[in-house]
């Protein structure tokens, strides 16, 4: 095994550098069956729950009881969740009716839903710092900002753009991808004001996104296949590494520091976070064609790949549509 470099030096040199230490593997698969696509996969630190979309329907998984333990109906073209446990509420995107789930944690019972809250709303994110949600219409160009108390939509914030991704820095920024304007947008959470416009030229199509609070670097996937590390405070790129075909979420662990990027192709890139500006390939985990989403449970390190469980991939082609668990 090499030492790790700079990607700098990675990238002159034209040859992968290889970080000490195993992949994560694969420990199994969760079963949840049906057909159907499926969009993001969300983690919850605190329960261990898993909420994985899946067409018109959100599931609910116990991983450490391997098996489905509440469904949440009536969600169609659902992609994504965000979970806001100070107020036992998680908010749901409903990208073929535009509409805004919420529920009650505790229970996964919806208890509201507030119609036509953007075209096509598909992440979203709560801010602890602001206790705001906002969510990221793909097809209106802004965000509709929610207050998680009271469930009341309270403002629009335009992008220039299609929206893909945020992380919040816990302090009242949120970092936004324009996906077809190949920018991140640095938002004020309080006042609902674009603070700055950041390029990502020459990369292309962002789309994933991670944050390391910590060393104040942003991790940003783009489908010209390259993770982008960019600095908290200027915007400046200072590293790019070599990643999968299809990248469309990203994630970090502050305890391995190791940096995932899952792509379409049927990868996962995994890297490990020397320093804040040096960063070595750890390899590449083979999951299923079209498995472009993930998500990290940080306090348990495991990681949770979606997949229809294809013949001669890792899943179980009889269990059908499933998540892969990896362990670091």
């Amino acid at each position: 095994m090499k030492p790790a470099v700079t990607v700098l030096g990675l990238l002159m040199a034209g040859m992968p550098v290889y970080a000490e230490g195993p992949l994560p593997t694969l420990s199994g698969a969760l079963a949840i069956g049906g057909k159907g696509g499926w969009d993001y996969v969300t983690a919850d630190a605190s329960t261990h729950l898993l909420y994985v979309s899946h067409e018109s329907r959100m599931h609910v998984i116990d991983p450490a009881a391997r098996k489905v333990v509440a469904e949440i109906p009536d969600t169609p073209g659902v992609h994504g969740i965000a979970l806001a446990p100070e107020f036992n509420r998680g908010f749901i995107t409903c990208g073929k009716d535009n509409s805004l789930v919420v529920i009650d944690l505790k229970t996964s019972r919806t208890v509201a839903r507030l119609a036509q809250i953007g075209t096509k709303p598909d992440a979203v994110t709560f801010d602890p710092f602001s206790k705001r949600v906002f969510v990221m219409n793909n097809g209106g160009d802004n965000l509709t900002v929610v207050d998680a108390q009271t469930q009341q939509v309270i403002g629009s914030i335009p992008v220039g753009g299609a929206p893909e991704s945020a992380q919040s820095d816990l302090k009242g920024r949120l970092f936004v991808n324009v996906e077809d304007k190949n920018q991140v947008k640095v938002i004020d959470t309080q006042s609902l004001k674009v603070l700055a416009t950041w390029s990502l030229a020459p990369h292309a199509t962002p789309t994933g996104m991670a944050i390391d609070v910590e060393n104040h670097r942003l991790f940003v996937g783009c489908r010209s296949k390259k993770l982008v590390v960019l600095d908290l405070g200027t915007g400046a790129i200072v590293a790019t590494v070599p990643i999968g075909a299809g990248v469309d979420a990203c994630a970090f662990d502050p305890a391995t520091r190791h940096v995932f990027a899952s792509c379409k192709d049927g990868t996962v890139t995994v890297l490990h976070a020397d320093s804040a500006d040096t960063y070595a390939m750890v390899g590449s985990l083979r999951t299923e064609p079209g498995s472009k989403t993930m998500t990290l449970d940080v306090s348990t390190h495991k990681l949770y790949v979606p997949a229809a469980g294809a013949a001669g991939t890792p899943g179980d082609a009889k269990a059908g549509f499933q998540l892969l668990e990896y362990n670091q």
